[in-house]
């Protein structure tokens, strides 16, 4: 990204250059005026930015940790869940998106608080590694991981996984 950079000042640079520090949850309005549609907020981590998003009239969010690729020793978004649901409650929906790799840990993000999964390396490399086909065996495969967890866990219907379904909630 900095080809000819000599040090760390040149990396600072490239960075303000291309992150607004400036961006604020009124910032919200003007997505608002632009756009009709749901606003979801991604990559949100902390209990008290979920409570914000709420104020701010956001309609859903995503916690997330962008796969750590930000901030490589920021909390995992499986540990971050927990207390984000709790911070929204049922005033919007939270989608859980970083770490799902098998249909385990989409019934642990479901059980957790979360409404749904996003899958974003697993697709990727099902595309690269076989095209369309490879993306829709692996959704199969997620499919399947996802039935059997739920019978080891004695799980009739996703949307009643709760916290006392895995142990997982202390």
């Amino acid at each position: 990204a900095v080809p000819k950079a000599g040090g760390v000042t040149d990396f600072m640079a490239w960075i303000a250059s291309n992150f607004d520090r400036s961006v604020t949850w009124a910032d919200l309005d003007w997505v608002r005026k632009t756009w009709d549609g749901p606003i979801v907020i991604k990559g949100v981590l902390d209990p008290q930015d979920a409570r914000d998003a709420v104020k701010a009239g956001a309609q859903g969010l995503i916690v997330s940790n962008h796969g750590g690729r930000q901030l490589d020793g920021v909390r995992s978004s499986i540990s971050a869940l927990p207390a984000v649901a709790d911070a929204v409650g049922e005033d919007l929906e939270v989608y859980l998106d970083g770490g799902v790799r098998s249909g385990l840990d989409v019934l642990k993000a479901l059980s957790l608080g979360a409404k749904a999964c996003f899958v974003g390396r697993a697709w990727a490399y099902a595309l690269g590694a076989g095209g369309e086909k490879m993306v829709a065996r692996m959704l199969g495969t997620l499919r399947s991981e996802l039935a059997t967890a739920m019978v080891l866990t004695g799980c009739r219907n996703a949307r009643d996984a709760d916290r006392t379904l895995l142990d997982l909630a202390t």
